[in-house]
């Protein structure tokens, strides 16, 4: 099994956390952002992860926890009751829609003006020239990309206050979104979320109060060791 990755991807940190969870064995290959042909060819698509098992290859992230659910049912990650199975699932959806590209647009605003080290993110191991120059291109790819600006920002951080309301609204007295066993639901909102823990809403009461939850779901996978290399 190999998972092909960008490391600090909250979707592919989203498909390690149920690979560990379901104790599978899988090989990390580390693809460089900007430069995507060859998961084209593997998968007919440049985006990450892409699971490839005994010749079968996966993209995207959702598919992926499904299908790996269907492959390896133990320990089941989705509940047995098909209404309860059916709910994971819209909710994985949900969460998916609320928080994916939200949070992964204010973490690259926070690390695009708080002066983190694209280059030691996007290129480790190059020389530190190396890793100058294909930083500040990086800066200008994402930019353009994701439509970061100041404004949006500021659109996003309330934006991210009300959805965080909405999860911890969801979750209630629980410790789990759907019955009493941790589901790919839970993975899920807790992977797309946790890149809220780098952005200026962190402290938000209802945002700090999700992180946690979050933190207790992804255990080590909180905060990828990428993140915290290039933060140091």
């Amino acid at each position: 099994m190999q998972l092909f990755q960008i490391p600090f991807s909250h979707n592919c940190v989203k498909v390690r956390r149920a690979l560990d969870l379901k104790g599978l064995e899988y090989e990390t290959v580390d693809i460089n952002p900007a430069a995507r042909r060859g998961v084209k060819r593997l998968s007919g698509q440049e985006l990450v992860p892409v699971l490839v098992e005994q010749g079968r290859t996966t993209a995207g992230s959702t598919q992926i926890l499904l299908d790996v659910e269907e492959r390896h049912p133990d320990p089941p990650l989705l509940p047995a009751d098909p209404r309860d199975r059916a709910e994971s699932v819209v909710l994985m959806h949900w969460a998916d829609a609320a928080f994916m590209d939200l949070t992964r647009r204010m973490a690259y605003y926070r690390v695009l003006t708080g002066g983190a080290d694209l280059g030691k993110m996007f290129f480790p191991g190059r020389p530190a020239a190396f890793q100058r120059a294909g930083g500040a291109v990086a800066a200008q790819v994402l930019r353009r990309r994701f439509g970061i600006s100041d404004a949006q920002n500021r659109r996003d951080l309330e934006t991210a206050r009300k959805q965080a309301r909405v999860a911890l609204d969801r979750l209630g007295d629980g410790e789990f979104l759907v019955g009493d066993r941790l589901t790919l639901a839970d993975v899920t909102l807790a992977a797309m979320a946790a890149p809220l823990q780098y952005t200026a809403v962190a402290g938000d009461p209802a945002v700090s109060r999700l992180l946690d939850w979050s933190r207790g779901i992804m255990g080590e996978e909180f905060t990828p060791r990428q993140i915290r290399a290039a933060a140091a």
